[in-house]
């Protein structure tokens, strides 16, 4: 059973963000580029409430699925054990092999089909999050006259861990002046315990 959580399908819903602001107004480019702001997606992610309710909920039915099928297995593993009783090759012994192997093929259908409801749920929770996540960014880059808004990492490199440390040296943002919008974002995406600050701020 694979596990239903975030780096299944992080890269392919995720990868890559920027946010381009082809709405900015003909008057404020007359004024210049415009600025260019930061974002940790997966930060927003993590604390968005609603994202990891559903995520919990998808993790504890995936739990819940795997000691089914485990369970069910044990019983059809348990059913086996009445093949000793019969001669090879008799009637009754290829009648049982039958009925355990159509079990078995039952079994294993109905874990593919749950499996791939669960993905999809999953991919959808991932996707709506994303959405509202892309709405509340254009909004508060229209208030604030950003043009573009790019995903950064803003966890610290461990200088113990060679893996982390490769993955820190290839970020794509090396540097920004207080320009991170990720506590505004979290904020209003989570308007019940949380007020949106009045600009941008640092992590």
């Amino acid at each position: 059973m694979k596990t239903f959580i975030i780096k299944t399908l992080c890269a392919a819903v995720m990868a890559a963000v920027v946010f381009p602001l082809s709405s900015q107004s003909h008057a404020q480019e007359d004024k210049g580029a415009g600025l260019v702001a930061v974002l940790d997606v997966a930060k927003v992610f993590r604390e968005n409430q609603e994202f990891e309710s559903k995520m919990a909920q998808i993790k504890s039915e995936a739990d819940a699925l795997k000691a089914q099928i485990q369970q069910q297995q044990e019983a059809i593993k348990d059913e086996a054990q009445q093949l000793k009783d019969y001669e090879v090759g008799s009637t009754e012994r290829n009648q049982l092999e039958a009925a355990l192997e159509q079990k078995q093929t039952a079994l294993r259908t109905k874990a593919r089909q749950a499996e791939a409801d669960l993905l999809n749920r999953e991919a959808k929770i991932y996707h709506e999050t994303y959405q509202k996540m892309q709405e509340v960014v254009g909004s508060i880059a229209n208030q604030h006259g950003i043009s573009l808004v790019v995903r950064f990492d803003s966890e610290p490199i461990d200088a113990t861990n060679r893996a982390e440390v490769v993955k820190g040296v290839n970020r794509s943002v090396v540097f920004h002046r207080r320009l991170d919008l990720t506590k505004m974002v979290i904020g209003q995406m989570n308007p019940a315990t949380a007020q949106a600050p009045t600009g941008t701020q640092n992590k």
